[in-house]
């Protein structure tokens, strides 16, 4: 049987990591937006974040920010209306997973960003949305973007999405892609490989980088 055609391939020189979502608030266990899905890809997300390091890829993680003020997004997110200011800048609270207390704004310390790796705060679902992400990764020069992190579909399909309208070269790490449920997965996944990037797994893309 003849092996399938890729449109692109990774070229590591070209390429950066996003890291999307990976805050305390949605990814521990006590966490207001709790999603058992992305606590439970935190393994592969660091595997595939120490195999860019390793490389020296460019890495930048996105960081949904609630608050000061009301938004749209707030109807949906229920959470964010609470006493715990859920993602709220500022506001800590005891995880049970780690038992000590956090900034549930915060990227988890498993993954946390090292001093020269870029931080983009978001206020919608999409990393591309009102935000300079797109200065941030022009300034390291790269054209081709490797996704993992937290949530398929919203926070993912909207990156992913407003990546490919800037015209990056898109790799989703399918086991490096927390979620809401399974089915919501697998749906995103099939979407995004049908239009919009290559869907790979980890081992793929760590065979990809050699």
């Amino acid at each position: 049987m003849a092996e399938k055609e890729v449109p692109f391939t990774l070229d590591v020189r070209k390429a950066a990591l996003v890291v999307v979502d990976m805050q305390n608030d949605f990814v521990r266990r006590s966490a207001p937006f709790y999603l058992k899905g992305c606590n439970e890809v935190i393994p592969k997300v660091k595997e595939v974040l120490q195999a860019c390091r390793g490389v020296k890829m460019p890495v930048v993680f996105l960081k949904f920010t609630a608050g000061p003020k009301e938004t749209l997004i707030w109807t949906w997110s229920k959470p964010i209306h609470s006493a715990e200011k859920a993602c709220w800048k500022d506001c800590s609270r005891y995880y049970e997973d780690i038992q000590k207390e956090a900034e549930g704004h915060d990227i988890i310390e498993e993954l946390y960003p090292l001093e020269d790796e870029a931080t983009v705060e978001k206020y919608s679902y999409g990393g591309f949305y009102e935000t300079n992400l797109h200065t941030v990764l022009q300034a390291r020069r790269v054209n081709q973007l490797i996704i993992v992190g937290c949530a398929a579909p919203f926070c993912i399909d909207d990156t992913v999405t407003g990546a490919f309208d800037r015209q990056y070269q898109n790799l989703i790490v399918s086991d490096a892609i927390g979620y809401f449920d399974k089915e919501f997965l697998a749906n995103s996944l099939r979407r995004i490989a049908m239009k919009y990037g290559r869907v790979l797994t980890t081992k793929e893309l760590l065979t990809e980088m050699g």
